[in-house]
């Protein structure tokens, strides 16, 4: 019983240490408002907080315009030279014209040596539809207000510091993009640039984006930030995401700068549950810390030159920030693969393992991974059909996603021990680990391949776990008797938790309970093959016959068991509350060119709510509305309103050498029209389009539809440039937030709030013209 004990104490000691190295990733705990004046205090800013997100927001709605109001009062207050750029922007992204009319507020704290090169601070203001947005990005536009505050409280900075206070950042970063448009102006007057973010409510704001040619902001991070979390790692996954924040447009400018963001909460992003009420203080403390020493320091050195070759840099434990070139990344590779040759090599002379076991246990590894992946998977189908009300939030992150998420991890764990205390009846431990370390040793080889910065996640545990393979070879007699784990060998798994567990937890926050967070049950699996050693020792060597002893089946037990309490914890936490609300999803649409009206919706079937207009829905395309698309929606015929469609009056009409020019004005034909959205059937014979003063050049193939945000009560000039003489096909829809007042329509209850996104909750009416 006592040797029992003991044989669990590294097994026990990691899994707290697991627990520490995740805990110690937290923001700093908010400072109050009595502090000094100079002092960041996440109260005083909660402030700002409460005003900025007293509703939501969205762009060129009128609580925008009260926004924009207050925050340029308040930047007067505080002293800056304010000015405001009324502008609009139209884009060609990824397939998709986007466009509308931004109103950033650009606000200039001087320094006292004018005419250098300044920071640059900025935040969007703008909201989603229905969200308040205090998290994002209301934590970061007060964070900006109080840092200003508290610089005014101290000596003046070298340098001029410009606060950039975004619009359209939720429409398409338009607010950025018409800011960073003069790209030469913007090398020649920026510096260094700062954006902060917010994809949820709460959890440390992370630096999880940075300019390539790193190495001279990273220097200057860490010697300023009090409270650093980053990751060279973060750096290298954003890159290769389609994601885009207001920095992206000063990053292809070829600014230097960094970009912070919180991820906790992730139920609560663009939901009407991001209030101020459940905004956490610590992160929106985390956010100021950052910024005002961020701010003091870059506004006090020399700007001249920004740029340095890339750096690795990541945290071992809580906020100590480890900072080497990146260059180096191929020598501690390199040094890593040497050694566990060598070691492998010695495993054969002791008789641990021959080439052909090595073999069979690389397959053993990689078979006991396709386990617990599609076990992972099926665990995950299985929630999402028990509980379909999840699809609704963003990777049906539902609030009650952890418990679910530690159902998933303990499944891993007791399908990968099981499987391993199975398997060491019949196969060596060195023959297993051996394998299973020069597996993760070729995924330390793709890793720095294809990410070299981020090749000290593997490289750092794979040395420690193979020094510590190589102290037991040195004392182990026997190859099919496991040794109970030295204290060296404890030790040395402790870099492979460190690393690897934040990191996990990281991934369970950002992916929720969508398929993508298997990448977490794939590092688990990694993160177990590091510490078979000590992982086979609790296992137990075989018994009589070759049959386990009953003690290898306690951590398989003991994880199906807690796998259970999980899923028990999720089933009785599943219904919404009024803090915790289920998001629905829901619009209508005016087919005013034939006389028809639907009710849609995003959601596979109806709610308990959406079910009074769409008892018999079909789910299936929808050519009247969408002629071009032939995805599947949720639709039921609607009664006809009496609703203004837009109009196009006919400015000028010519036709030259092959071509067609039109000048059209397009009327939104209805107060508060939030966005145009102009679909081109002929989009083929599409040459040149200009909307609202702004151009989409010549030149290949133009998308078939244009969103247009904020259009202007009295019209938008559109001109085209067509190829060809034929008529020109046209169909544009309005959108206004908010659902027609109908009686069959109840008001939403206290657990239910719209669903995120420009479709949810809006009163849409379409018509075609044909010139």
């Amino acid at each position: 019983m006592g040797s029992s004990f003991f044989r669990w104490l590294p097994l026990l000691g990691l899994g707290l240490f697991a627990g520490l190295a995740i805990w110690l990733m937290r923001p700093p705990r908010p400072v109050p408002a009595t502090a000094p004046a100079t002092e960041f205090s996440a109260y005083r800013a909660l402030h700002d907080v409460a005003v900025v997100a007293r509703q939501a927001h969205p762009t060129g709605s009128a609580a925008n315009v009260a926004v924009h109001d207050y925050l340029l009062r308040r930047c007067r207050e505080l002293g800056l030279q304010v000015t405001t750029q009324d502008t609009s922007i139209l884009l060609a992204e990824r397939g998709q014209l986007v466009g509308g009319r931004v109103h950033n507020l650009i606000a200039r704290l001087p320094g006292s040596v004018p005419g250098g090169r300044a920071v640059l601070v900025l935040a969007h203001y703008d909201s989603q539809p229905h969200a308040p947005g205090a998290g994002d990005d209301g934590a970061g536009v007060a964070a900006m207000l109080e840092t200003v505050r508290a610089l005014r409280a101290g000596p003046p900075l070298r340098h001029d510091v410009i606060w950039l206070f975004s619009d359209g950042e939720e429409a398409g970063l338009l607010g950025a993009r018409a800011y960073a448009a003069d790209t030469a102006r913007l090398r020649r007057t920026v510096g260094v640039a700062l954006n902060f973010e917010g994809r949820g409510n709460a959890g440390p704001s992370l630096t999880f984006e940075v300019s390539p040619g790193n190495g001279w902001v990273m220097r200057e991070y860490a010697r300023a930030a009090p409270y650093p979390l980053a990751s060279s790692l973060f750096y290298e996954a954003y890159r290769h995401l389609p994601n885009d924040t207001d920095f992206t447009p000063l990053r292809q400018a070829g600014l230097t700068g960094l970009n912070f963001a919180f991820v906790g909460g992730y139920p609560y992003y663009h939901s009407p549950a991001d209030t101020p009420a459940h905004l956490s203080l610590s992160s929106l403390q985390h956010h100021g810390s950052y910024m005002l020493s961020l701010v003091r320091h870059f506004g006090s050195i020399s700007l001249a030159q920004t740029k340095a070759p890339d750096e690795t840099f990541f945290n071992p434990l809580g906020t100590w920030l480890v900072r080497y070139p990146a260059a180096w990344n191929l020598w501690l590779t390199s040094l890593t693969g040497g050694l566990l040759l060598l070691v492998l090599v010695l495993a054969g002379q002791r008789g641990q393992l021959s080439w052909g076991s090595l073999l069979g246990g690389a397959l053993a590894w990689l078979l006991g991974l396709a386990l617990v992946l599609a076990a992972g998977w099926g665990l995950l189908a299985l929630v999402a059909a028990w509980y379909p009300q999840y699809s609704a939030f963003y990777d049906r992150a539902a609030y009650n996603a952890p418990a679910y998420q530690a159902a998933l991890l303990l499944l891993g764990l007791a399908l990968f021990s099981g499987y391993y205390g199975g398997l060491s009846c019949y196969v060596r431990p060195g023959s297993l680990v051996g394998g299973a370390l020069l597996l993760v040793a070729g995924l330390l080889g793709l890793l720095q391949w294809q990410a070299a910065s981020s090749a000290f996640l593997l490289s750092l545990p794979l040395l420690a776990a193979t020094l510590a393979w190589g102290l037991r070879l040195r004392r182990v007699a026997s190859p099919n008797r496991p040794a109970a784990a030295s204290f060296s060998e404890w030790l040395l798994a402790l870099p492979a938790v460190a690393l690897l567990a934040p990191v996990m937890h990281l991934l369970l926050i950002i992916f929720g309970l969508s398929n993508l967070v298997l990448v977490a049950l794939l590092l688990l699996s990694v993160l177990l093959a590091l510490l078979l050693p000590i992982l086979l020792c609790v296992l137990g060597r075989p018994g009589a016959a070759g049959r386990p002893p009953t003690s290898s089946w306690a951590l398989p037990g003991l994880a199906l068991a807690g796998m259970v309490a999980a899923l028990a914890v999720g089933h009785a936490t599943r219904l919404p509350t009024p803090d915790q609300p289920q998001q629905t999803h829901l619009f209508y649409a005016l087919d005013a060119a034939h006389g028809r009206a639907y009710w849609l919706s995003a959601a596979a079937r109806p709610d308990a709510w959406t079910r009074a207009v769409l008892p018999q829905p079909q789910f299936g395309p929808l050519p009247a509305l969408y002629p071009q698309s032939p995805a599947p929606v949720l639709h039921q015929a609607a009664p006809v309103l009496k609703l203004a469609a837009p109009t196009l009056v006919v400015l000028a009409d010519s036709q030259a050498a092959g071509q067609r020019w039109l000048r059209l004005r397009l009327l939104p034909g209805r107060p508060a029209v939030s966005s145009l959205l102009i679909a081109f059937p002929e989009a083929g014979r599409l040459r040149a389009l200009r909307l609202a003063g702004q151009a989409i050049a010549a030149g290949g193939p133009h998308p078939a539809s244009l969103t247009f945000f904020a259009p202007r009560p009295t019209g938008e000039i559109l001109q085209l440039t067509l190829a060809g003489r034929g008529p020109l096909h046209l169909a544009v829809t309005t959108r206004c937030l908010g659902l027609p007042p109908v009686p069959v329509l109840s008001p939403l209850p206290a657990t239910m709030v719209p669903m995120p996104g420009y479709n949810s909750f809006t009163t849409q009416v379409r018509q075609e013209f044909s010139f």
